[in-house]
């Protein structure tokens, strides 16, 4: 797995040296890439000294209304928090902060959740479609993260050579 970060910043200081971050947000999923990805998040909120939170989303039917989310998809973003946790336990973060939410699209539910704890770093996994020609792109969820988040935004994925092996 390689590692490739992409910034997307709206609001450009020139004049100004950018402070760390101190506020991270990373949404989590349980899959290796998200894993990867949460392993380096927690290394550079320690290195930052930032908090980070850790956003478990629970994508429910647009039939099924957020408040009635049934229980048992609750209880499966309550299995991946847990092994978020177990993540940060063994990079050494103690201070780990852990979101439920139930949603019916995790991109605007990211940007929502992203102004809503004032994240000043936004640390997403790069995952990618296949539309039908030589080139991969990426998945509605993060494309709608980088058009509307307002924060700074750091994609992770696998090098170019990973993805084109995946792709075959």
């Amino acid at each position: 797995m390689g590692l490739k970060l992409f910034s997307w910043r709206k609001h450009r200081q020139d004049n100004m040296a950018a402070a760390p971050p101190k506020r991270l947000l990373i949404p989590f999923h349980n899959t290796p890439d998200d894993r990867d990805a949460l392993r380096f998040a927690c290394e550079l909120a320690q290195v930052f000294e930032a908090h980070l939170t850790v956003l478990c989303l629970v994508e429910t039917p647009r039939s099924i209304g957020l408040d009635n989310c049934p229980a048992a998809r609750l209880q499966e973003g309550e299995l991946v928090a847990a092994a978020a946790r177990e993540i940060a336990e063994e990079i050494g973060l103690p201070h780990l902060q852990t979101i439920i939410r139930p949603t019916h699209h995790c991109g605007y539910a990211i940007v929502s959740a992203a102004e809503e704890f004032d994240t000043e770093l936004l640390f997403i996994a790069a995952r990618y479609r296949d539309n039908g020609s030589a080139r991969l792109s990426l998945n509605d969820t993060v494309e709608v993260v980088l058009r509307k988040a307002r924060c700074q935004v750091w994609l992770y994925g696998a090098s170019q050579e990973e993805g084109q092996a995946c792709a075959s």
